[in-house]
């Protein structure tokens, strides 16, 4: 298997008829990536080779896709439209392949998978080497976003599955795991020596609002017990608020997959009443999954049905 983080025809009764998969393929790399050099990192080709493939296929569709300026692009009206259409035939080609190989009983195939990072860096290593040694000949890229980021990707076909937190509508959700929220406080803190902590006791701290996409599910969690924080700072990074919370600088309320290792200068307190969030692994309900897709599924619920939790790898997903 390998991970990555970071000729189809088509034929009808219209002037079309030398669409390749290839131009398909370095447009979408382009229209997502934002230029042609970067293109080029995902696409293994060279620079020239990536613009010949789509000038190829706009002069097919008569019809610029992209706007030009200065070694960065954009798309076109036309250029949306055609990103969606490309997306989904390059998802069925691919499909094709897939299903061809499933007949065989060997999954073979990429998988686009959307993570947050605290997700990255602690439940997918092992859900990942689970899959090298079930399914070697998958191959996983790995795309890192917020909560908010990940649930647009999976919508807009950019990945096939993603972890998200919480019920969204529009996708069917595998739970992955449960995280609770934490407070963190300076080892020298007085709430330190307690077991837990009330969200009410953080009221009148100085209080570091995590701007990494979490935000709402933390305010959210301290406006249910009646606390608005007294924020002081907003950070994205959570190594450095944690480092801030370690210099005495104020206190914080984090996952704790986000909260992995701290320093020796923090402490983790859960919240009384104890408070989750509920992760899961999504995919869009209008779609088909592919076998693919069905094998990633089916290799994380092997976990998930060992804690009694649905596994969606199967034909329920096809609605």
């Amino acid at each position: 298997m390998t991970v990555r983080f970071n000729p189809l025809r088509v034929q009808c009764g219209s002037r079309i008829e030398s669409m390749t998969e290839a131009q398909l393929r370095a447009f979408v790399a382009v229209a997502e990536t934002g230029g042609f050099r970067a293109a080029t990192t995902r696409l293994h080709m060279t620079q020239p080779g990536v613009s010949r493939a789509v000038r190829a296929l706009e002069d097919e569709l008569a019809t610029e896709l992209l706007h030009r300026r200065r070694g960065r692009v954009a798309l076109t009206a036309f250029g949306e439209r055609a990103l969606a259409r490309s997306r989904a035939l390059l998802r069925e080609a691919e499909a094709m392949r897939q299903e061809r190989d499933e007949l065989t009983g060997v999954a073979t195939g990429h998988v686009r998978l959307g993570s947050m990072p605290s997700v990255s860096s602690t439940i997918l290593p092992p859900l990942l080497a689970a899959l090298e040694h079930r399914h070697p000949a998958l191959s996983v890229t790995v795309l890192e976003g917020h909560d908010d980021e990940l649930v647009k990707w999976v919508g807009e076909g950019i990945v096939e599955i993603a972890v998200v937190a919480g019920d969204h509508d529009q996708l069917v959700l595998q739970p992955l795991v449960t995280d609770e929220l934490l407070a963190v406080l300076p080892a020298a803190h007085p709430l330190a020596t307690r077991q837990t902590v009330r969200p009410r006791d953080l009221a009148a701290e100085p209080f570091i609002l995590t701007r990494a996409g979490c935000e709402r599910l933390v305010l959210g969690a301290l406006a249910m017990q009646g606390v608005t924080p007294n924020v002081r700072y907003e950070v994205s990074e959570a190594s450095s608020i944690l480092a801030l919370v370690g210099e005495g600088l104020g206190v914080f309320v984090m996952p704790g997959l986000a909260a992995h290792r701290p320093p020796r200068e923090v402490v983790l307190r859960p919240l009384n009443p104890r408070t989750e969030r509920r992760l899961s692994l999504a995919i869009l309900a209008s779609a088909s999954p592919s076998p693919a897709v069905r094998a990633f599924l089916a290799s994380a619920g092997i976990g998930c049905k060992a804690n009694g939790q649905q596994d969606l790898s199967g034909a329920s997903l096809d609605v």
